[in-house]
């Protein structure tokens, strides 16, 4: 009988190792899908940002569109977002503070008149936010032209290869002007 309970206790030994190293690699397989996991959701949040932006540039257009009077909207330099505060007029996702409205990078979003039309201009733009709105808003035709940053305005559609070389800061502007 002693022998039997040797082997008895020899077998349970071995495999408390066994479980314990296939324990690890389980944990190991499972770490690494986490972290796969958390890569990929960065990228899908930022893309989402990219797509409520530019869902806020275009809701941004509208709403100002109808403050326009038979003189156009106000004399040059005015600023509209005040005029969009009191209406209720900035996209509900953009946060609002102190009447100065916020993208979902962070940075400021002016609306400002030219007197016959305005300037929407959005600040703190990553650049890969930046390359997908300059491209995807001046393809709708809705605005004359587009300036990312200090370069020259853009007549018409931005292409992506314009984009990429002049939204290359970390943090990027670009401000949208209307055609009316």
């Amino acid at each position: 009988m002693s022998t039997n309970f040797q082997r008895r206790k020899s077998s349970v030994n071995q495999q408390y190792g066994f479980l314990s190293i296939e324990v690890i690699i389980v944990l190991i397989v499972v770490l690494t899908l986490l972290a796969l996991g958390a890569s990929k959701m960065d990228i899908l949040t930022g893309n989402s940002d990219t797509t409520e932006e530019l869902s806020n540039v275009q809701t941004l257009f509208a709403n100002t569109k109808g403050l326009k009077s038979t003189s156009g909207y106000g004399a040059s330099g005015t600023d509209l977002v005040p005029t969009l505060v009191s209406n209720q007029s900035i996209p509900k996702n953009m946060s609002v503070v102190t009447g100065v409205p916020y993208n979902l990078y962070g940075g400021t979003v002016q609306v400002v008149s030219n007197g016959p039309n305005y300037t929407i201009t959005q600040n703190s733009v990553t650049a890969s936010g930046c390359i997908k709105l300059a491209t995807k808003v001046s393809r709708g035709g809705t605005f004359a032209t587009t300036k990312i940053n200090a370069n020259t305005a853009i007549v018409g559609e931005v292409t992506a290869a314009v984009a990429g070389t002049q939204c290359s800061a970390a943090t990027n502007t670009i401000a949208w002007t209307t055609t009316s």
